[in-house]
């Protein structure tokens, strides 16, 4: 069969394509594409899970959670189903989507090329790429809902080659999977086909079918505000330094969720000076990007203008704002007055 391999990259709405396909899958197999469920409902995550060595797979929770006894039970199970899905089908042409496929090092993408060149006679592979600052700003918001108590300065700080180094990372893959098609498109909607990232993506995965004619579904993963982000970022740092919390592991979906809704404010975004050194470190290689996977002349990757509209680089909370938020989350009496000892030990912190 031919294989359709969506790899993201992430905060490149991957959650919202795979709703999509998730909400259609019926009518794709119409046309002749299975959108399979052994994988992973929506996301296709168990494609991820089955490349890693054991050693890693065995710390992810998601893999935990599934119950497997070993790692080499997953990994037959997960082929089975698959491949039975695949066979029962009668479709002749697969899709896939698992964001968490891009950052993978060259021994999993080793183990992926063996998995899909035992089932796949052509493989397509797709990739979005967006500006590396707006998506080290939505990553970093990604990462405060999860637990990490950084600022976004600090964050930006790390060493971001494996991720953004665009140029590097499409040719590992290119090199090691060694795919049929490698599809490259542009995460921004200036460049979207019809101006629609659901058209834009049937289009680069190859499916002759108008997005209009599927079911629509929801922006997901919005973005907090500035302030938003900020108040949580201030209470990981409580249940981390309070409650024994681990960065990284920490629930706050139901908290994001109902500061969400009360987001209205500018977003937070990098400092000029420190925006401009950021994305100066991936000008070759974006260029080499545009000339080599998109045959674009101009060697201009990115043809969008960086957001300046509703955006802050301040990234502050008013002790004073405290209470709002406490009220908002109806949070507990207890965490009251070390929180306000955090806000305002942080409001003090240049």
């Amino acid at each position: 069969m031919d294989l359709i391999l969506h790899i993201g990259s992430g905060k490149t709405g991957t959650s919202s394509i795979q709703q999509f396909l998730k909400q259609n899958r019926s009518r794709l197999a119409q046309v002749g594409t299975l959108v399979p469920r052994a994988p992973g409902r929506g996301r296709h995550h168990k494609i991820g899970l089955y490349i890693k060595p054991d050693e890693v797979l065995a710390t992810r929770i998601s893999w935990q959670a599934m119950g497997y006894s070993s790692p080499a039970t997953f990994r037959e199970n997960f082929r089975r189903r698959f491949s039975a899905e695949i066979r029962d089908s009668g479709l002749s042409r697969v899709l896939v989507s698992d964001e968490g496929l891009y950052a993978s090092n060259e021994e999993a993408i080793v183990r992926l090329r063996e998995f899909v060149g035992d089932i796949a006679r052509h493989v397509r592979l797709v990739v979005y790429l967006r500006r590396q600052d707006e998506h080290l700003c939505s990553s970093y918001q990604q990462n405060v809902k999860i637990g990490f108590v950084q600022r976004l300065d600090e964050w930006a700080l790390r060493d971001l080659t494996g991720i953004y180094d665009y140029a590097r990372r499409l040719s590992l893959f290119d090199r090691v999977l060694a795919p049929s098609e490698l599809v490259v498109r542009r995460f921004e909607r200036e460049s979207f086909v019809r101006g629609s990232l659901f058209q834009d993506f049937l289009d680069a995965a190859g499916i002759d079918v108008p997005a209009e004619d599927l079911k629509q579904v929801p922006n997901r993963n919005e973005s907090l505000d500035a302030e938003s982000v900020e108040f949580l970022r201030l209470l990981n740092l409580h249940r981390v330094e309070s409650e024994c919390a681990t960065p990284g592991l920490i629930d706050n979906r139901a908290v994001a969720g109902v500061l969400l809704k009360a987001s209205s404010g500018p977003t937070l975004t990098l400092p000029e000076p420190l925006r401009d050194a950021f994305m100066g470190q991936w000008e070759e290689s974006n260029r080499a990007v545009a000339k080599t996977f998109l045959d674009d002349g101009s060697e201009q990757l990115f043809r969008a203008t960086r957001t300046a509209r509703n955006v802050t680089s301040k990234q502050w909370l008013d002790p004073d704002r405290l209470p709002h938020f406490l009220e908002l989350l109806e949070l507990p009496e207890h965490v009251h007055v070390p929180l306000r000892r955090i806000a305002e030990r942080e409001a003090r912190t240049p």
